[in-house]
């Protein structure tokens, strides 16, 4: 495994040296800032509207984590379902379109190393995005009062998500060659995790709908965000970052057959 920082470090190379990465991170800019705003100003308004009528027995109903903190990382998760399959699309898929992955193949590299190498530089460039979303919460904490562990423990869920999303699209990529296709097919099954629960709580009842509903990257998500951080969750995270990475392992051997 002493391989795997180097090809981590080609790949962060690679991605940056693209304009795609910085476009990535400036639309990432944009709408978490934009959505971030939106929170913060509506919890402003909720408390002007609560002093004009003198409600003060809401105002416990009301603080930053829940009104603005949760919002706001609910909407960066939407924003990664966009991102995150422009990042992992090329990780396999450009490779094989290239034919550089049998340069890989044949190297003295392990496919756990070229793997493992991948997506650890995908992960770096998902943890700097969540260091980007860190950075809203980092001025509330200046000119307010926000929960701090509760903070903590969203952006570890918006990591975790991330994780999750970009081993299931680094599987995607590496099953074909083209990667439009990569991108749009990671694109819909993000979705399909994303509002599963939402299907299964119109649509079924009892033992099935808990088990679909536990399927779904988003139930586990708002578990983190609200900062009740359960080990069921965490199970869950690692149980799918270690099932589609192990799935891309198995899918690169098999390109050495083909």
């Amino acid at each position: 495994m002493r391989h795997v920082g180097a090809i981590a470090g080609r790949e962060l190379r690679s991605i940056f040296s693209t304009p795609v990465a910085y476009v990535m991170f400036s639309v990432y800019l944009v709408f978490s800032g934009f959505a971030f705003f939106l929170s913060l100003t509506g919890f402003l308004s909720a408390l002007q509207q609560i002093q004009a009528f003198q409600r003060f027995d809401l105002l416990e109903q009301f603080n930053l984590n829940t009104s603005v903190i949760e919002p706001s990382l609910g909407i960066f998760s939407f924003v990664f379902l966009l991102l995150i399959p422009l990042l992992t699309m090329r990780a396999f898929a450009e490779e094989q379109a290239t034919g550089t992955i049998e340069l890989l193949l044949t190297s003295p590299l392990t496919i756990w190393e070229i793997v493992l190498g991948k997506y650890l530089a995908i992960l770096v460039v998902i943890g700097m995005l969540v260091g980007l979303s860190a950075l809203y919460p980092a001025l509330l904490f200046y000119y307010g009062d926000p929960e701090l562990l509760p903070t903590l423990a969203g952006l570890m869920g918006l990591f975790l998500y991330g994780a999750a999303f970009a081993a299931i699209g680094c599987l995607i990529s590496s099953l074909t060659r083209s990667q439009i296709s990569a991108a749009l097919v990671t694109f819909f099954a993000g979705m399909i995790l994303y509002l599963i629960d939402y299907f299964a709580e119109l649509s079924l009842q009892g033992t099935s709908q808990q088990v679909v509903r536990y399927l779904g990257l988003r139930v586990h998500f708002d578990e983190l965000v609200s900062g009740v951080v359960k080990t069921d969750d965490l199970v869950y995270f690692a149980v799918v970052v270690v099932f589609f990475v192990s799935g891309v392992r198995a899918a690169t051997e098999s390109l050495r057959w083909r």
